[in-house]
């Protein structure tokens, strides 16, 4: 490509779909606000052109179950919360759909989206460097925890979250042979993503990344790339080890209060974990944490079957809680809310589709069509970011929930274009 970006004159729509990381940052409103013109000139598209193709794909049947079912669910329940957010939870399905069929009868479309990913992420990199150093980022917003930066998203706590879950647009980046960047560059970009989520102080995102890191060490089975992504992991760690070393602030983020969050002595967790008849013998990442699962389950016990209601553990969580640390505006793990909220049926739903995912994982793995890394880099996000035995957002949530389908019309894209 002579040009960063495609030379032509682009629409309405093209330019909107490019928005969408930047608006991710700046509004969620205006980021629902362009997903819904660009939703909606799909759907009069669709029918205009009785064109239902991109309707026809195990995505859109699964979220349409799961759909009817948390509707259905929220319908039947006697405390009917949060009306909207339910009732119009279909217009995720409609975002996927809309930017799978743009991507694919736009030309260009699918590479300068991964090259605003990476303008966005050399800018918050920089930034949040900035702002870990002086306390204050470019635009004067001041650091709201010593140990967390977080950029442009200011008392949102969601900088390294908002990364990782670009991470597989940038690992695309190695895998299309310097149609994007030159290979140092890729490489460049998966360095500074890892050192911006180690700057948000997120350590979930932290082990979420490094496990992503480490499925598709064994997807690039390639000499060439699983050597430089070593040699990008090794200089991280030194990187990171460093800043440890020199840094007490992140000393206490990752190393003093993990090992504190694990141990009953802690005076904190002790008095997280007050009121328990018995002692847990295992903590579940913290005393919090321990504190929401076992409230989620308690509230699965009384309704095993449909659960409490969607977007219900913030208003019963008090019917069930064992201290005063037992309630939250969710249980900050997708299984068990799914499990508390929506009973057996919506946490099998996710259990299945998590299945799906490995199978079709292995089965891409196994085949090695034509471009099956490309494919892969997208699925096996889903293994890391949809792993079960850590800490999550609210499911129901809609900033995260378009960050979380944000990779699957590109993999819609993508399986049908190297068919």
């Amino acid at each position: 490509m002579n040009k960063f970006f495609i030379k032509k004159k682009p629409d309405l729509i093209y330019v909107l779909i490019l928005s969408l990381p930047i608006l991710a940052v700046i509004s969620i409103l205006l980021l629902e606000l362009s997903l819904l013109i660009v939703s909606t000139s799909f759907l009069i598209n669709s029918f205009k052109k009785k064109n239902f193709y991109y309707f026809n794909n195990f995505f859109f049947k699964f979220f349409i179950i799961f759909y009817a079912y948390i509707l259905i669910n929220f319908l039947v329940q006697t405390n009917n919360i949060n009306t909207l957010s339910i009732i119009f939870y279909f217009r995720y399905i409609f975002y996927v759909l809309a930017i799978y069929y743009y991507l694919d009868n736009k030309e260009g479309l699918f590479f300068d989206f991964l090259k605003v990913v990476s303008i966005i992420i050399i800018i918050l990199g920089i930034d949040v460097i900035i702002q870990s150093i002086f306390k204050y980022n470019i635009l004067g917003m001041k650091i709201i925890e010593i140990n967390r930066g977080s950029s442009f998203f200011g008392d949102e706590l969601i900088l390294g979250s908002f990364i990782f879950r670009l991470l597989p647009f940038v690992f695309l980046t190695i895998l299309l042979d310097k149609k994007i960047f030159t290979n140092y560059m890729s490489y460049f970009l998966i360095f500074l993503s890892f050192l911006i989520i180690f700057l948000s102080g997120e350590r979930t995102s932290m082990i979420l990344s490094i496990f992503l890191l480490i499925i598709y060490f064994i997807f690039f089975n390639e000499d060439k790339i699983i050597k430089n992504l070593r040699a990008v992991f090794i200089y991280f760690i030194i990187f990171l080890s460093t800043i440890l070393i020199f840094s007490k602030d992140y000393q206490h983020r990752y190393v003093f209060e993990p090992f504190n969050d694990f141990s009953k002595s802690y005076k904190v967790t002790q008095d997280l974990l007050q009121d328990y008849d018995k002692e847990p013998k295992i903590i579940f990442f913290s005393g919090l944490h321990h504190n929401l699962m076992v409230t989620s389950l308690r509230i699965f016990n009384e309704n095993k079957i449909f659960g409490s209601g969607p977007r219900s553990y913030r208003n019963i969580c008090k019917d069930f809680k064992i201290n005063r640390f037992s309630c939250d505006s969710h249980p900050h793990n997708y299984y068990l809310q799914l499990l508390a909220e929506t009973g057996i049926v919506g946490f099998s739903l996710l259990i299945f589709l998590y299945m799906v995912v490995i199978k079709e994982v292995i089965k891409t793995f196994r085949k090695k069509k034509r471009n099956y890394k490309i494919k892969l880099c997208l699925i096996g996000f889903y293994i890391a970011a949809l792993w079960p035995i850590i800490p999550s957002g609210n499911i129901f949530n809609n900033w995260l929930s378009i960050m979380i389908f944000l990779p699957v019309p590109f993999y819609l894209y993508l399986s049908k274009s190297m068919k």
